[in-house]
């Protein structure tokens, strides 16, 4: 399926930088109704490690993203940055920690005051946070930061967000982030900007959220795969890739409009539409869409198992 349980994380691993425990968010939806738009998903991100997460539109990617940075707090749940669990921070305690987990929304043109000239958007926050001392965290930085990221910092001294490019908006909203020497940026949808070398330069830890499958492959280095509110796969990007266990996670690979593509045999594609998370399927939530659904696909929920040797998990009855 879609499944749950937490065997995957890597507990014993103290390099771990932030771990994500059973986290439901769900939203009223007019009378005795509820949007169960996340349900019992579990995950960790090592420090220094690109973890992406992907699946169809409505899957509950973004969602999950929002709760990491607590916009808004999820139903239940634990979110653990670095020892510290950020669902139980409140007032100024969880505002001190928001510098270390920044986000850059899916829309970058939204995101950015309008009125505003770009260079003053990218050093807003050190006005509100100011030197950081031994971190070297001062207005000084900002011109550097908007030039890594690929602008002049001399025109974004004269131009708002408007004058820019879609693209050009992502950039400036990787800069806003990285000012605040962030440890962990999570990403919405892809970012142009945030390639390789920024990554190594500021020593960042990146949670890399699309629909975009081919996307996630050049910039992960573990994958999961998220459909209606559930995690089906996770793991070691290359194995997924090479060998997906989830018939979702191969059906996806299988719609890659890549010639090297090995999955992509003409003859399988994923069927029906995505349920409604108001009433999502009993038992793997994917088993109105799978090929190969039995009937313990309906009564039973799978959990997260070992999928053959190294770091590959997945949550289903009858893997590939």
């Amino acid at each position: 399926m879609a499944g749950s349980g937490t065997a995957h994380l890597r507990e014993d691993n103290p390099n771990v930088l932030l771990s994500v425990h059973n986290l439901v968010m769900e939203f009223p939806a007019g009378k005795n109704k509820v949007v169960h738009a996340v349900s019992d998903v579990s995950f960790d991100v090592v420090e220094g490690e690109t973890l992406g997460l992907v699946g169809e539109s409505g899957c509950g990617k973004s969602t999950t993203a929002k709760a990491m940075v607590q916009y808004p707090p999820p139903t239940s749940g634990s979110i653990v940055y670095n020892g510290t669990d950020l669902t139980e921070l409140k007032g100024e305690a969880l505002r001190r920690m928001r510098p270390e987990v920044q986000m850059i929304f899916q829309d970058p043109i939204s995101s950015l005051n309008p009125r505003r000239k770009v260079f003053d958007i990218v050093s807003e926050g050190l006005s509100v946070w100011g030197n950081k001392g031994d971190a070297g965290f001062s207005v000084d930085r900002v011109a550097t930061i908007i030039k890594d990221v690929g602008l002049d910092p001399e025109v974004a001294k004269e131009k708002r967000p408007h004058e820019y490019s879609g693209g050009q908006c992502q950039r400036i909203s990787v800069a806003r982030a990285l000012v605040l020497d962030p440890k962990i940026v999570i990403c919405d949808e892809p970012v142009s900007a945030l390639d390789v070398s920024v990554k190594a330069r500021y020593g960042l830890t990146l949670m890399f959220i699309s629909h975009d499958l081919s996307v996630v492959k050049n910039i992960s280095d573990r994958v999961a795969v998220m459909y209606l509110g559930k995690l089906c796969e996770i793991g070691d990007g290359d194995l997924i890739y090479d060998n997906p266990r989830h018939p979702y996670t191969h059906l996806l690979l299988a719609a890659v409009p890549d010639p090297s593509n090995k999955h992509a045999d003409g003859s399988e594609t994923l069927l029906g539409e995505l349920p409604s998370p108001i009433n999502p399927p009993s038992g793997c939530r994917f088993r109105t869409r799978c090929p190969n659904a039995q009937d313990k696909c309906a009564s039973e929920e799978p959990q997260m198992q070992k999928a053959g040797d190294g770091d590959h998990w997945v949550a289903c009855h009858f893997p590939l």
